[in-house]
């Protein structure tokens, strides 16, 4: 479990609207858009970053495998870290590992030359982190200082669901297991440009009038499950004045 002064770091950086109890419509778009933002960095310490370095992609066993390393920037080098996972299958963030420290190019790595740091097989040894994704899940990570000054928040689809369609993209993220709740994002539009959103699951269809933000993004949560239904395939598209881009995801069980 968190310390709870860590836990609380955590919940703070993050706005609160993820956490009330709301009905579960709005849980869902405030999980989705703390996503969104976890995703681009927003609940970070100024000027700190993090991004994934990917080490080696195989298949095992039926599934992908992909093996990645963290490289850090704009953080202190003098400080130990706690690294901070939230899986799509949990509720909220959980520590994963402590005493990790940061190299002079930002690598992540047991440097193994105190007690409070952690040790790995060689000194300043990198953490390699082996995950095995399914299609379209993102996975949420951030590091917290010992001091508690510095917090960096990063993540990645290891394989994404994305289409293109001209200057246009689209992606659906699985934020919940078996995509009982997805992010969908599109980017390439003009900034402020009326868009036109449709989906279809099964016999249900809905079409919405949505608008791109100053820098020609949109982002819509989205519960795809229809009532009676165990499984299916939803289709979504975005559709613009010059492009358009469409794409299909499974859901349930």
């Amino acid at each position: 479990m968190l310390r709870r002064t860590l836990l609380a770091i955590l919940l703070l950086s993050i706005p609160q609207r993820v956490y009330p109890q709301v009905d579960v419509t709005q849980q869902a778009s405030a999980i989705a858009n703390a996503t969104r933002d976890w995703l681009a960095g927003k609940f970070s310490t100024p000027g700190a970053s993090g991004k994934f370095r990917e080490v080696a992609r195989s298949t095992q066993d039926g599934r992908l495998k992909v093996t990645y390393n963290v490289i850090v920037s704009g953080a202190p080098k003098d400080q130990n870290y706690t690294l901070v996972a939230w899986p799509i299958n949990a509720a909220k963030p959980a520590e994963q590992m402590k005493g990790l420290s940061l190299t002079a190019d930002g690598t992540m790595v047991c440097a193994g030359k105190t007690s409070e740091q952690c040790s790995g097989e060689k000194e300043n040894d990198p953490v390699n982190l082996t995950l095995f994704p399914v299609p379209g899940e993102v996975v949420r990570l951030a590091l917290v200082s010992s001091d508690q000054k510095t917090k960096i928040f990063f993540g990645i689809v290891p394989d994404p669901i994305v289409a293109s369609g001209g200057a246009c993209g689209l992606e659906a993220i699985r934020v919940m297991p078996h995509f009982v709740l997805a992010l969908l994002g599109a980017k390439g539009f003009e900034a402020n440009e009326s868009l036109s959103f449709s989906s279809t699951s099964h016999d249900q269809s809905h079409r919405d009038d949505v608008k791109a933000n100053d820098e020609g993004n949109f982002f819509q949560a989205m519960l795809p499950a229809v009532k009676g239904k165990q499984n299916g395939r939803t289709s979504v598209s975005v559709k613009g004045k010059t492009c358009a881009a469409s794409l299909s995801f499974d859901w349930g069980g």
